[in-house]
């Protein structure tokens, strides 16, 4: 072989060496961006926003500025400006309803008031409410969560989304869902159980948040309570309260009221033991936003009573409690 022929040869060498270091390269980079994007993500890893879900916005009572920057403050119980997109990752495709039931509580099963046989739970002998009863409780912004409150929960997956509740009204939320979906309507359970320790570590984010912007802890704590429920005082706890949307309108947003699924609850919902837990006219009283989206199980003769006389669960209790 001549000089010539030997030289072309070894360029032509460096050059497929070159060409394979370079598609190494691109295939490592190819490898470690799909490692970085990887699948859905945990709603676990996403404390801050709960994993998209509902943080029981409170309505802001005092004339205290708030950063201009957070869409989520409510400066009144106007509650356009605390709207808020659920970024849920989960199949929205309608799936045959399965369930498994889990006991997340091994001590629950032994406490006395947890009866799971009682044909109309939270009502006394003489027909007056009885509201230390599980179902009955009352837990709002001025009233956490009791210490000892029994909980055990249920897995349920309805309309593709699986779901942790209370396993007490388990059985009413399938019943509730199946029927909405007899009549043409899907209904999709978007947050449910949510315990005091993720929210607690989604309302110290928010606490911190408010610090970066350069207000003091305390500020900056008061701020946070406004927009994030204060760990203990959100019904989610409890494992009776669920945000529901639908396919169509797959958000948390006060303009799901003019949906046919919002339509259908409304009517249905005390059927199954349901109630609207914060009505547009009831912020005061509650002190959260109006949530057409956020439903709590009490009971069906409860349910019955609040959503005919139109009233919020605080006046329930105010009225049918003293009697």
């Amino acid at each position: 072989m001549s000089r010539t022929a030997r030289r072309a040869a070894a360029r032509r060498r460096m050059h497929l060496l070159a060409g394979a270091t370079v598609l190494g390269v691109l295939l490592i980079l190819g490898i470690l961006a799909v490692q970085l994007m990887g699948g859905p993500k945990d709603p676990s890893s996403d404390p801050a926003g709960f994993g998209g879900t509902d943080t029981d916005t409170v309505v802001i009572t005092s004339t205290d500025p708030s950063p201009s920057t957070d869409s989520e403050t409510d400066t009144s119980t106007d509650s356009s400006s605390a709207s808020q997109t659920d970024t849920d990752t989960e199949s929205d495709d309608p799936s045959t309803n399965t369930y498994t039931d889990t006991d997340t509580n091994s001590d629950s099963s032994d406490h006395s008031d947890y009866n799971t046989d009682d044909p109309t739970p939270g009502i006394n002998d003489d027909g007056s409410f009885d509201f230390t009863a599980w179902n009955m409780i009352l837990v709002n912004p001025d009233n956490p969560i009791p210490d000892d409150y029994p909980l055990k929960l249920s897995w349920v997956s309805l309309n593709g989304k699986d779901r942790q509740v209370n396993s007490l009204c388990a059985q009413a939320f399938r019943d509730m869902v199946n029927a909405a979906k007899e009549d043409g309507v899907i209904l999709l359970l978007r947050s449910t159980y949510r315990g005091i320790e993720l929210q607690t570590e989604g309302f110290n984010n928010k606490v911190q948040e408010y610090i970066n912007q350069g207000y003091s802890k305390e500020k900056a704590t008061e701020i946070a309570a406004t927009v994030v429920a204060v760990p203990g005082t959100s019904e989610h706890h409890t494992g009776l309260a669920a945000d529901i949307t639908t396919p169509s309108f797959d958000r948390l947003n006060k303009d799901f009221d003019k949906t046919e699924a919002y339509q259908w609850l409304i009517t249905h919902c005390a059927e199954y033991g349901f109630i609207l837990r914060y009505p547009e006219d009831k912020t005061e009283i509650t002190k959260i936003i109006y949530e057409p989206w956020h439903y709590r199980y009490v009971g069906k003769e409860a349910a019955q009573i609040i959503m005919s006389e139109g009233i919020c669960y605080e006046e329930f209790v105010e009225k049918y409690g003293k009697q």
